[in-house]
C-alpha cells in the first residue's frame, strides 16, 4: 500500500458546518471559494434558485445572490474568475439556459445558450474553454456529446463524443485533461465507466473503471488524485469514497464512510484556513439526497475528509 493509500485508510469523515438550505441535485464550482448552486427540495418537489458560498476562514456558508432561473441537476464550472451554470431541469424538462455569476460584483448575467437542452451533464474548464459533457437531451435520452464554450469568443463548438452515453455523470479537470466519471444510462443502470479527454488531440480514452458503479456522486481533484464520494448505486445512496491514483490508473476504496448514504451531492477541495487550523487540506462533501423511508430527503449535511494530493 502506498503512503497516500495508508493515509486514506486512517482518516475519517467528520461533521462540517451545514448548508443554509437543504438541497439535492445541486451543482457547484470553486473559482476561489466554493459555491453550492441550485438543486431540488425534498422529493424533487421544487427547483431552487438559492446559492451559497463557503468561507473557509469563518468556516461558514453564506447566502449570495440567487440564480435568475431555479433549476436542479445543472452543470457548473469556473473560468475567468466567473461561474457558469449550464442547463439542468426545470419542471421535469431539460433547459438550454446559461447563467453566469461574478463573485466580485455578486451579480448574475445571462450567458450564451447551450446549442441544445441538457440536464444532468458534467462540466469542467481548461484554460479559457469550458466543456459540457454528456447529460440528458430534450427527450430525456442520455447523450455522448461534448460541447466546448470559448469564453473569449462567446462561441460553442462540438467536439469528439465520449464512447458512453450517460447523464448524471461528473466531470473534473486534472493536469490539463478531463475525466468523465460514472453516471446513469437510459435504462437506469448506474455506470462505472471513466473516460479521459485530451484537448490537444480531441480524443477520449477509457481508463480504469470505478470500483462501484454510481450516478451523480461528489467528485473533486486533489493533486494527482481524484476523489469520488457517495452517489446513487444499485444498493441505494452510497457512503463510500474512492480515490483514483492518476499516474497509476488505479482506484482505491477508502475506509472512511459518510455518516449516511447521500446521492446527488457535490464535493470540493478546500483549504480550511480558519482559526486554530494550519491550512488543512480537506475534501468537503455537501448536500444531496438521503433516503429515510419516504421520498428522497434534501440534505444540508456537510462532512469533511483530510486529503493529500499525493
Amino acid at each position: 500500500m502506498t503512503e497516500a493509500a495508508e493515509a486514506g485508510a486512517r482518516v475519517r469523515w467528520t461533521p462540517y458546518p451545514s448548508l443554509t438550505v437543504a438541497r439535492g441535485g445541486l451543482t457547484s464550482a470553486t473559482p476561489d471559494k466554493t459555491y453550492a448552486i441550485g438543486g431540488f427540495t425534498t422529493g424533487f418537489g421544487a427547483e431552487l434558485d438559492s446559492v451559497e458560498e463557503l468561507d473557509p476562514v469563518a468556516r461558514e456558508w453564506r447566502t449570495v445572490a440567487p440564480m435568475p432561473t431555479a433549476r436542479g441537476n445543472a452543470a457548473a464550472a469556473a473560468a475567468g474568475a466567473e461561474i457558469y451554470v449550464f442547463g439542468g431541469f426545470v419542471q421535469n424538462k431539460t433547459v438550454d439556459s446559461v447563467e453566469v455569476f461574478d463573485p466580485r460584483s455578486g451579480r448574475w448575467r445571462t450567458g450564451r445558450r447551450l446549442p441544445a437542452p441538457r440536464g444532468g451533464a458534467g462540466a469542467a474548464a481548461i484554460g479559457d474553454r469550458i466543456y459540457v459533457v454528456g447529460g440528458f437531451d430534450a427527450q430525456d435520452t442520455g447523450t455522448d456529446t461534448v460541447l466546448a464554450y470559448d469564453i473569449r469568443t462567446d462561441t460553442w463548438h462540438s467536439l469528439q463524443p465520449m464512447s458512453t452515453r450517460r447523464g448524471l455523470l461528473k466531470v473534473t479537470e486534472q493536469d490539463g485533461h478531463l475525466y468523465a466519471i460514472g453516471g446513469v444510462a437510459d435504462d437506469g443502470a448506474f455506470q462505472s465507466t471513466v473516460e479521459r479527454y485530451d484537448p490537444t488531440t480531441d480524443t477520449w480514452q477509457l481508463t480504469a473503471s470505478l470500483l462501484t458503479a454510481r450516478g451523480n456522486p461528489g467528485v473533486a481533484a486533489v493533486g494527482q488524485n481524484i476523489f469520488v464520494v457517495g452517489g446513487a448505486t444499485s444498493n441505494g445512496p452510497s457512503r463510500t469514497t474512492e480515490r483514483y491514483d492518476v499516474p497509476a490508473d488505479r482506484w482505491h476504496e477508502l475506509d472512511a464512510l459518510l455518516a449516511v448514504g447521500r446521492a446527488s451531492l457535490s464535493a470540493a477541495h478546500v483549504v480550511d484556513s480558519g482559526p486554530a487550523r494550519s491550512h488543512d487540506s480537506v475534501l468537503v462533501a455537501f448536500g444531496g439526497f438521503e433516503i429515510t423511508g419516504g421520498p428522497p430527503t434534501a440534505s444540508a449535511r456537510v462532512e469533511a475528509l483530510p486529503v493529500h494530493g499525493g
